[in-house]
């Protein structure tokens, strides 16, 4: 009888994020808010008595199920640093967007190093922390996802108190890869951002929703506004409805916008998703 155990794998928003330098080898150092997000989210499930090999199932959508796919990747490293052969079949519902600046990759990673730890019990937290670093500057992040600020290239986490916090996401259904846009940064440069940061973090521990909006910026954001129109109208569509600041998550192109309640982040959700169905909108809100 196959042992079946599952969890769910949540995305996360940036509202803050200020390139601040690239290191020798050519990774960005950051300092970044992370937020995650109660939906959309993806599940995870796992068998641990299965044939012998690491084998995936994605149902959702299109992705690579062997070693590109970093479920795969995560659960390999896991059989090596703990030394046990793998006979594992995972199956994946995929309900993030791919690449759309949510950390979906990362957020699935993570899920399969818990599955897995909490099976196994082999490495402990930090050794967890480094192996999930292996595959990714956000997957550490991921592991135990609460608010917090990031800094390096997105490893060296600080707990950050935030208050609820409505939102609603909208991804138009293309994809943006990350590498395309910190290329572009790379020839855009940036702007100061002096005290942001702070006034981030206050708003955030104080629910303070015209602070947050005040303080919302992205550095990778400048050459997708301009590459792609349709986010443009995206935020038409939201600012017409009360939104009180619209920004790209991450690498893109999902957008956020911070509403002034529950009640008008769903209500705006609802109405996009009806008015254009070919979006992807979620009225959504931050994990504690």
């Amino acid at each position: 009888m196959m042992a079946l155990v599952s969890t769910e794998s949540r995305c996360k928003i940036n509202p803050f994020l200020r390139v601040t330098g690239r290191r020798a080898d050519n990774y960005h150092t950051l300092e970044t808010v992370f937020l995650p997000l109660r939906d959309p989210s993806d599940t995870l499930e796992a068998d641990f008595d299965a044939a012998p090999g690491i084998v995936l199932d994605v149902c959702g959508c299109k992705l690579p199920n062997g070693m590109e796919n970093l479920v795969c990747r995560a659960a390999a490293l896991y059989a090596e640093a703990a030394g046990v052969p793998p006979r594992w079949r995972f199956r994946l519902e995929k309900r993030i967007p791919v690449a759309s600046g949510l950390g979906g990759g990362s957020a699935d990673a993570a899920a399969a190093l818990r599955l897995l730890e909490e099976r196994f019990g082999a490495l402990g937290g930090e050794k967890l922390k480094k192996l999930a670093l292996k595959l990714g500057a956000d997957v550490p992040f991921f592991l135990d996802p609460r608010p917090a600020i990031a800094r390096g290239v997105g490893e060296e986490l600080t707990p950050v108190s935030a208050q609820a916090l409505p939102l609603v996401l909208v991804n138009a259904g293309f994809p943006v890869s990350s590498k395309w846009a910190y290329r572009r940064f790379d020839q855009c440069g940036t702007a100061p951002s002096s005290g942001m940061l702070e006034g981030m973090s206050e708003g955030l521990k104080n629910g303070d929703l015209e602070q947050i909006a005040h303080n919302v910026r992205n550095d990778l954001a400048p050459a997708l506004w301009r590459k792609f129109p349709v986010l443009t109208l995206i935020r038409g569509e939201l600012t017409a409805r009360g939104a009180l600041a619209v920004e790209i998550s991450g690498s893109g192109p999902t957008l956020f916008a911070v509403m002034p309640d529950v009640s008008s982040a769903r209500r705006t959700a609802a109405e996009l998703a009806e008015k254009f169905p070919r979006w992807r909108s979620f009225a959504t809100e931050v994990l504690q």
